[in-house]
């Protein structure tokens, strides 16, 4: 980890500004993440039908963001174009400064999507070929972005814009999900390449 991003999270450890009070603990991940948190220093938890997006720090809830995710909201991620937000476990392979986007806000961080659990499942549905299965295996084995023109869809990340929508738990993404631009400016600086986002419905 980054000087700037230890620097960030003794701050916050040592003056609990963004530490989450003893509420946080009914909003803690299913048992099957737990163990996922434990186990690295950072690790960003998405739970879609609660609208929240929490950062934890050795194991620990750090703070906790409004987050909305795509228009198609039920289920997820099948396909390009179903505006869908894709569930499982991810990391981090872009992050960029933006220039207030109206539609992508500040920044934008990628995610690895389609990973191997939809690249298995479209291959299986005989939406992409063995050979993009194998490009996508391969992709997430590395760490790099995987194959982003599949039919499997791609360009599924964290960004802000339409804050006013956001506030009012709307879906609008075409699958993304999104931050208001002043928490994302926040989560930019907590995360790096290869932190895992862990999404559920």
């Amino acid at each position: 980890m980054n000087k700037q991003v230890l620097l960030v999270f003794s701050a916050i450890i040592l003056f609990g500004g963004f530490l989450l009070k003893a509420s946080a603990a009914e909003a803690a991940p299913v048992p099957q993440w737990q163990e996922i948190t434990m186990q690295q220093d950072v690790v960003v938890l998405v739970e879609k039908s609660a609208n929240t997006m929490t950062v934890f720090y050795q194991g620990k809830p750090v703070k906790r963001f409004l987050c909305v995710s795509g228009v198609n909201a039920q289920g997820d991620k099948q396909r390009q174009g179903d505006n869908r937000t894709p569930e499982g476990t991810f990391f981090i392979t872009d992050k960029e400064l933006l220039h207030d986007d109206p539609y992508l806000g500040r920044k934008w961080i990628g995610l690895s999507y389609p990973d191997p659990v939809h690249a298995q499942r479209g291959m299986e549905q005989k939406l992409i070929s063995v050979s993009q299965y194998q490009e996508i295996i391969l992709a997430n084995e590395q760490k790099v972005q995987p194959p982003q023109d599949t039919a499997l869809g791609g360009w599924i990340g964290i960004h802000g814009g339409r804050d006013d929508l956001t506030e009012r738990k709307i879906n609008w993404t075409e699958g993304c999900l999104a931050l208001q631009d002043d928490d994302l400016t926040e989560l930019y600086k907590m995360v790096q390449y290869g932190t895992t986002v862990i999404i559920v419905a």
